[in-house]
């Protein structure tokens, strides 16, 4: 196995030095920079960042921060040194990005230790990760889309798209993406225990990764099942940053790098949510059985009937919040004279646990009901249908927009 590389950032000699013997007796590389922009630099190529003591220009802190927060070295390891033994420095740099923390003095079998298992993370992690695709024109978008909306809250939206590509992921891991497009409260990360690095706001703007799917997949979050995520942005006041030209580019650029892609449209429906519904092949619809779940059904049902046919892709989920339901199955069907796709069975348990631990039911509830039920719902949206622009997608945007628009 070739060395791992290893970037140096330390302006005390004598420190520079253990750690240098350390590391290269480990059978390592290490790579000495002298400042904060060299480190910025060099970061991105790095298998592992060790910040020590820093003298003069930015601090440790605020170089952790900026290696943390660039896209070309976002997803790097990073292991600071204190140099006190003060618990508020090592919380200080864990909640700057750091991934692991010594502190001043250490012993040299101690920091051995550490960076290996920094370093056995990084290939394990490689070992996942699929070889990038060769860049394609944004135009010739052939991944296949299914878009998770509901115009009620609270219904399992999130719960829906997040299982659904975890099972997607079973049979094509590594090809497949989930999108987090609910661009104000957003937690698809939170459900697969992923803290968010980089959003789908920061991609929206970088028109290098919009246009390159090597450096598109800095951006996602790899999980264990085999999804790369997309998180939403971490601020409400940043939905603004993503106009529906944007949401467009971005799904064109994700279709480039992966062969399936699942959003989390949430439950807001706006110009950026129709450009999502234009470009789906489905649009999956999670309601419950309840009266003001079915109206706001057909008021969507509505609207996207009148831009053109798009109710035509439609799927419902029917979600059993409660343990008695109103409504039955029937009842459901009859009102909306539409068929339900897939039941998911009430739990009085599973589906809380399952958002709180991170833990998605299909893993970690393989045997349940709910994750038989949502096999069952990737079973039936798990055959690739290629898109691309039409005069007819085209004619739909304008007749959506002035749908809102209308007073």
């Amino acid at each position: 196995m070739p060395a791992s590389q290893v970037l140096l950032l330390d302006h005390d000699r004598a420190s520079a030095e253990l750690i240098s013997s350390v590391v290269t007796g480990a059978g390592e590389q290490v790579v000495l920079v002298e400042n904060a922009a060299a480190a910025l630099d060099a970061a991105g190529q790095a298998d592992l960042v060790i910040l020590g003591l820093v003298r003069g220009g930015p601090s440790a802190l605020e170089i952790c921060r900026g290696i943390r927060a660039s896209p070309a070295a976002g997803e790097t390891p990073l292991l600071c040194i204190c140099q006190t033994d003060d618990v508020e420095e090592r919380i200080g740099f864990l909640e700057a990005g750091a991934d692991d923390v010594i502190a001043r003095p250490f012993d040299g079998r101690e920091l051995e230790a550490r960076v290996e298992a920094l370093l056995v993370r990084v290939r394990g992690s490689e070992a996942l990760r699929p070889e990038p695709p060769a860049p394609q024109a944004p135009a010739a978008r052939v991944g296949d889309l299914t878009v998770v909306f509901s115009p009620k809250g609270g219904v399992g939206t999130t719960t829906v798209a997040v299982n659904l590509a975890v099972a997607l992921a079973e049979s094509r891991p590594g090809r497949v993406a989930l999108i987090d497009m609910d661009l104000q409260w957003g937690q698809a990360a939170t459900y697969l225990n992923l803290a968010a690095r980089h959003t789908v706001s920061e991609l929206a703007r970088d028109e290098q990764a919009l246009a390159d799917p090597e450096t598109l997949i800095t951006y996602v979050r790899s999980h264990s099942a085999g999804v790369a995520v997309l998180p939403a942005p971490a601020r409400a006041d940043e939905v603004e940053l993503v106009d529906p030209e944007r949401v467009r580019r971005v799904l064109d650029a994700m279709a480039a790098a992966y062969e399936v892609l699942v959003v989390d449209a949430g439950s807001t429906l706006d110009e950026r949510t129709l450009a999502l519904f234009e470009a789906a092949q489905r649009i999956i619809v999670p309601l419950t059985p309840d009266i003001a779940a079915l109206k706001t059904f057909q008021s969507l049902r509505e609207i996207l009937a009148e831009a053109g046919g798009l109710e035509g892709k439609m799927v419902l989920v029917l979600n059993h919040l409660w343990a008695r339901d109103l409504l039955s199955l029937a009842d459901v069907e009859t009102s909306l004279d539409a068929k339900v796709a897939v039941e998911l069975p009430h739990d009085p348990v599973l589906y809380a646990k399952a958002s709180n631990e991170g833990t998605p039911i299909v893993r970690g509830s393989p045997k349940s009901r709910p994750a038989e039920r949502l096999r069952e719902l990737a079973s039936k949206v798990s055959t690739p249908v290629p898109v691309g622009d039409s005069d007819g997608e085209q004619l739909r945007r304008g007749r959506l927009g002035g749908l809102l628009r209308r007073s």
